[in-house]
Formats: C-alpha cells, sequence, structure tokens
C-alpha cells in the first residue's frame, strides 16, 4: 500500500490555500530489452491520485469548518501538475 501523502498548495485559478491528500508513483523509465535479450516495456511518467481536498471555510456567521472539496473541484490534473513539480522534482 502506498503511503499518503499531504501537500499544501494554492488552487489554480484563486487565491485559496488547500491541504491536499494523495499518493504517488514516481512512474517507470523505459527499458529497452529485458535482462534476457527480449523487447523491454515503455515506461511512464510520474502521477498522482488525489483522495481529499482538504479547505477552511467561513460560513455567513464568521464560524469556519475544513471540508473536503474534492468532488467540488474541477482542477485534478492542474493539481496533480503543481504537486508533481512543487514535491517530487
Amino acid at each position: 500500500m502506498k503511503a499518503m501523502l499531504t501537500a499544501e498548495i494554492t488552487l489554480p485559478y484563486q487565491d485559496f490555500d488547500v491541504e491536499v491528500v494523495y499518493t504517488y508513483d514516481p512512474g517507470e523509465p523505459d527499458q529497452m530489452y529485458d535482462s534476457n535479450g527480449d523487447p523491454g516495456t515503455p515506461g511512464y511518467g510520474p502521477s498522482i491520485d488525489i483522495h481529499h481536498i482538504w479547505a477552511e471555510l467561513t460560513n455567513n456567521e464568521g464560524s469556519t469548518s475544513i471540508v473536503d472539496i474534492y468532488d467540488l473541484t474541477m482542477v485534478g490534473e492542474e493539481l496533480e501538475l503543481r504537486i508533481i513539480e512543487k514535491y517530487h522534482e
């Protein structure tokens, strides 16, 4: 099982900080040939799977709650790229 990691990041196109909980796959390099000389396999690049996007939100009365907004956001791919660039390169 992969370890759950966290990243603090600003949502794209907004000035809004969130905490993203995710798992990271570093990818695999191309392998031209197997050790026995057979053709190898193509590699693949790094990726992440986002599990939660936590945000602190304020209601009309001024009190705050920490809420998982993962299902409400449409920025998953861009967040993935930002996290890989910031934490894994």
